[in-house]
């Protein structure tokens, strides 16, 4: 297990809401400029990858087709501390994506059918009528895997903040750094 995941785990433990699981992912955009938005963390995979999950039709997965590199800001505020996470995203086709799809609720999976998004919103277009029970899973269902090889954590204290990196050579690198 790297070593960082005891950190992150430890402010996800100490946090215990739901918008704990709210992280901001930064892309490059199709037209070369930065991409922010916010996400919801899954979990980790077997071998220590994020997971998280997007929508095939979204730009989000145009700009990772495009770019994959990516970059994740996580912050805690209960514990005052920030991780920054940098790798490559992949799209899992596999079984795992499969997984996910059957741990969702009937009203989760009904997003998955809605418009194409970032189109004009129309009302009648929303299916609310689908029997999701009918559907093994949506075509529009995508699972993103990153690859973690840096990460930084910031604590915010008093009198100075801790700030520290792990790098991935062939093993994890931990040095502490400036604030």
């Amino acid at each position: 297990m790297p070593p960082w995941i005891s950190h992150i785990n430890f402010a996800l433990r100490k946090e215990a809401n739901l918008s704990s699981r709210w992280i901001q992912l930064a892309t490059i955009g199709t037209d070369n400029t930065p991409r922010v938005r916010t996400v919801v963390f899954r979990g980790w995979s077997d071998s220590y990858e994020m997971e998280i999950y997007t929508d095939i039709r979204s730009l989000k997965y145009n700009e990772l087709e495009l770019n994959n590199n990516v970059e994740i800001c996580w912050l805690f505020l209960s514990t005052k501390c920030q991780f920054r996470l940098r790798g490559r995203s992949s799209i899992d086709f596999g079984v795992d994506t499969l997984h996910h799809w059957k741990r969702l609720s009937e009203k989760s999976k009904l997003m998955w059918t809605w418009p194409h998004p970032g189109e004009p919103f129309v009302l009648d277009k929303i299916h609310s009528s689908i029997d999701m029970k009918d559907l093994e899973k949506s075509d529009n269902f995508i699972l993103i895997k990153i690859n973690i090889d840096q990460v930084e954590q910031l604590i915010l204290q008093k009198p100075i903040h801790l700030r520290k990196k792990w790098v991935k050579k062939k093993e994890w690198i931990e040095e502490r750094i400036n604030p």
